[in-house]
């Protein structure tokens, strides 16, 4: 089975996509891990929930802190909708230019080096 056909089962599942693409307790920086934190797990299932209808917009919003792992979610779901959908194109905003290239963007190539099928984005 190739990667494609392995993560193509993810496009309507986005939790399952980040438990299934990254070394969670494997040593490393995750081996302390076993997925993502709880409100991360919860929001991407509902986004996963959301997609029975791809005719319907999806509406999510959470609160956060500083810290808590937004860039890490924002950073997974980038992954899986480039990983799981064909020509995907999208949009990332932030509040500045310096939060994005310095939270964002560090935080997406962090994960991708983490990813097992990191050689589709190399």
């Amino acid at each position: 089975m190739d990667i494609i056909e392995e993560l193509a089962p993810f496009s309507s599942d986005p939790l399952g996509f980040v438990l299934f693409s990254f070394p969670w307790g494997e040593p490393g920086d995750l081996e302390h891990e076993d997925g993502p934190e709880q409100w991360q797990a919860d929001l991407l299932a509902d986004l996963g929930n959301g997609l029975v209808d791809f005719a319907t917009a999806v509406h999510l919003a959470t609160t956060s802190g500083h810290g808590v792992g937004k860039s890490a979610l924002v950073s997974w779901l980038i992954l899986w909708a480039m990983s799981t959908f064909e020509d995907t194109i999208g949009v990332v905003t932030a509040n500045t230019e310096t939060q994005l290239k310095t939270k964002t963007w560090a935080q997406l190539a962090k994960m991708v080096f983490r990813l097992f099928h990191q050689q589709m984005f190399g």
